[in-house]
């Protein structure tokens, strides 16, 4: 259970271009860090949050416990609407339904939210899916317990770099040699198109340049210097980047073996998962519950999630119900199998079994109880048959 901490100061910061909105799934690796989820949406999207450390760490205040005891419950998120299933199920009411008083913690990067489960002060945290199987492989004793967001990732080019190639044509990667191209090293676009080129017999790095950059924002920034071709994005870049003019050349989930690839894993504690499985599961049921609003009530969610990440309501509610992003609760081990295995090939790590680090009985027994309360509920039927195909 999570100790309980005093009053945190709530940060009220000038709005700035370099602040934390949007986030994609891994980063940085040097650092540690979720770089594109420590990233801004740029001035053009309006609004922006300003990132903070552990030290600064934002939380929402607990409400006062009702007369039922509820169980203290801490979550580590990123502002972000990749993690919208917390806010859904945070200001909707759906923890404390589950009889938990839960609270959520924003922080700026992976190895913060590493530290926050380390340390006890979060019992789960959504974590991008290169800094998981990083954390995983190096025996930091974690557990992926169920899903927060899959794909959402975009290459795209500049028109005037793709002069002579057919339109019929775009998606091909062996038609983009000899171009410059932002991308945040070993961050879920980065790992993804590595193997994309790698399987199309490009060489990254002789038949193609992969320009290192900082963050999700510089990618984008990026565009804007003429030796640059192209750029790697996420949502909302990938909607600003179209808007400045520039071509979707094709998506993450055109890569054969990431149709469904994951981003942000929901992660706890292996040792607390073991020893409080009725805890993890009351969180669970929460997030699901959280899922089905998600699906049926896209402007109550936009406004959700605008209470932990301010940006424009059109921009935001595009970006969140794109066709190329995917939210869903669900642990989708056959996704997060073919992801680890993809790193071992491109040589983070050697090659091993990572099923046994990610628990799919607990989201499972969660969602049968769901069902069993709503049996003719037909998004929770549909959750059935995805477990179905993506965790057996």
């Amino acid at each position: 259970m999570v100790r309980k901490y005093g009053k945190l100061l709530i940060l009220i910061l000038t709005l700035t271009f370099g602040a934390t909105v949007f986030t994609g799934c891994g980063g940085n690796e040097t650092d540690s860090t979720s770089d594109d989820g420590n990233n801004k949406v740029t001035e053009e999207a309006d609004n922006a949050v300003e990132e903070v450390s552990d030290s600064e760490e934002v939380a929402e205040e607990p409400e006062e416990k009702n007369d039922q005891e509820l169980e203290d419950f801490g979550i580590g998120y990123l502002p972000a609407n990749a993690h919208l299933l917390f806010f859904v199920a945070k200001e909707e009411g759906f923890f404390e339904e589950e009889g938990l008083n839960a609270t959520l913690y924003k922080f700026s990067n992976a190895s913060e939210l590493l530290s926050g489960l380390e340390t006890g002060k979060l019992n789960a945290a959504a974590i991008g899916s290169p800094e998981t199987t990083n954390y995983i492989a190096q025996d930091h004793g974690i557990s992926v317990i169920g899903g927060i967001m899959s794909k959402g990732h975009a290459l795209l080019v500049k028109k005037s770099s793709l002069e002579g190639v057919d339109e019929s044509d775009y998606g091909d990667l062996t038609k983009l040699k000899g171009l410059r191209i932002a991308v945040v090293p070993n961050g879920t676009e980065d790992i993804i198109w590595r193997t994309g080129f790698k399987d199309a017999g490009v060489n990254v790095g002789e038949d193609i340049e992969f320009v290192d950059v900082d963050s999700g924002t510089s990618a984008y920034t990026a565009l804007q210097n003429d030796d640059i071709d192209g750029a790697m994005l996420f949502t909302p870049y990938h909607a600003l980047a179209e808007q400045d003019g520039l071509i979707t050349y094709n998506y993450s989930t055109d890569i054969a073996g990431f149709e469904a690839h994951p981003c942000c894993r929901d992660v706890a504690i292996t040792e607390e998962v073991e020893a409080h499985p009725d805890l993890y599961k009351k969180y669970l049921k929460a997030l699901i519950k959280a899922y089905k609003f998600y699906v049926e009530n896209e402007d109550e969610t936009v406004q959700d999630i605008q209470k932990y990440v301010d940006v424009d309501t059109d921009l935001l509610k595009a970006e969140t119900y794109a066709e190329f992003v995917g939210i869903h609760p669900d642990p989708d081990l056959n996704a997060f199998v073919t992801w680890t295995d993809a790193m071992a090939e491109l040589g983070y790590f050697d090659k091993f079994d990572v099923t046994k680090n990610v628990n799919t009985e607990i989201y499972k027994s969660a969602l049968d109880e769901v069902v069993n309360e709503n049996p003719d509920d037909s998004i929770y039927q549909e959750m059935e048959e995805h477990y179905k195909t993506y965790d057996q």
